[in-house]
């Protein structure tokens, strides 16, 4: 009889430990823990590996050179070095331009058909002049 009774609570045991993901192995009339596996609780671990989906590749858009007016209204202008594709005016080829902006109080950007101007309250001025021959000046 008491053969069949632990028979019986083996029995459960073991249909509740497959239930509630096996919490428990049972040897014998000994519960003892299951083995600690690393990952997320409550998930099972699947030794299949997995198949990871590519994105296509990402769509490169050509870098369009900027106008003078175009760079004037979008430009932000903040301390720093800065190296811009601009569209020679006298030329009408990309050109690419490279200065620097000391840190201070800018009054405004100015801009003409040949120049760029950021003015500054109390110091020096930066000039970019674009000369003929698809030459940049820059000062400042």
């Amino acid at each position: 009889m008491r053969s069949l009774l632990s028979l019986g609570l083996l029995t459960v045991l073991s249909l509740l430990g497959m239930g509630a993901s096996a919490e428990a192995q049972v040897f014998g009339s000994i519960v003892q823990p299951a083995p600690v596996v690393p990952g997320v609780p409550g998930m099972p671990i699947d030794p299949t590996p997995q198949v990871v989906p590519t994105l296509p590749a990402p769509v490169l858009l050509p870098v369009r050179p900027l106008t003078l007016k175009e760079f004037a209204s979008a430009v932000k202008p903040l301390p720093g070095k800065y190296e811009v594709l601009l569209v020679h005016p006298k030329t009408g080829c990309p050109v690419k331009v490279c200065f620097t902006l000391p840190p201070g109080c800018i009054r405004k950007v100015r801009v003409n058909s040949h120049r760029i101007e950021f003015v500054y309250k109390g110091q020096r001025d930066v000039v970019i002049r674009f000369l003929h021959g698809g030459k940049v000046w820059v000062r400042g």
